[in-house]
């Protein structure tokens, strides 16, 4: 996991096309389970990854690419989620670049998951538009690459249980321990909403 960011207020909000909508209602997207989410997944762009990061985390819900309002008691968290290609970093560069503008509503964005796209090593174009564009965000997550993704159906796989720590041996070790980190922010903020880790990112 990376920690990089730069202040706010060295961020250009991006042109209207390169945004997401904002909802101004309830999202009506659950977890795989049917449950209320504790964080939502936002993709960058489609063929993000979003649908089996969301299928393999119990507490996560795709927020169809719009920001959450968020609405009433609605979870404020979400996560960026990209492919690692230069048009998929772009376009989650577009997404933070809104944040840090403040034009994406009341949403506490815990950072960026990006997914990647070969297997082996990230090109250096990658690795370069990666280290620029996740300066915008606290934390950047990898999910590796995992060639079962390809070959067998989401069905084929199972889910995190809701206890912190708890995975389905089917689901890879690198994709349950960030779901891990991610359900450990939450926790953090909604324990202490006014502290340092609570403030909006």
């Amino acid at each position: 996991m990376l920690h990089r960011r730069l202040p706010p207020r060295a961020v250009v909000a991006p042109p209207a096309l390169q945004r997401a909508l904002v909802l101004s209602e309830p999202c009506p997207a659950r977890t795989a389970n049917g449950s209320i989410a504790s964080f939502w997944l936002l993709g960058a762009h489609g063929g993000a990854g979003v649908s089996t990061l969301t299928w393999m985390w119990s507490e996560a819900a795709d927020c169809g690419r719009i920001w959450p309002g968020p609405v009433g008691k609605e979870s404020p968290f979400v996560v960026l989620v990209a492919r690692e290609t230069v048009t998929g970093l772009a376009a989650a560069d577009a997404l933070l670049r809104q944040h840090h503008a403040d034009l994406a509503g009341g949403c506490r964005v815990l950072g960026l998951v990006t997914v990647a796209a070969r297997p082996g090593r990230m090109s250096t174009v990658i690795r370069r538009d990666l280290s620029l564009y996740g300066a915008l965000a606290d934390k950047v997550w990898r999910v590796g690459w995992h060639e079962e993704f390809i070959q067998q159906p989401l069905r084929a796989f199972g889910r995190s249980g809701e206890e912190i720590g708890w995975r389905d041996t089917s689901v890879p070790a690198d994709v349950a321990a960030i779901e891990h980190q991610l359900l450990t922010l939450v926790e953090q903020f909604r324990s202490d909403p006014a502290g340092e880790g609570g403030r909006p990112s």
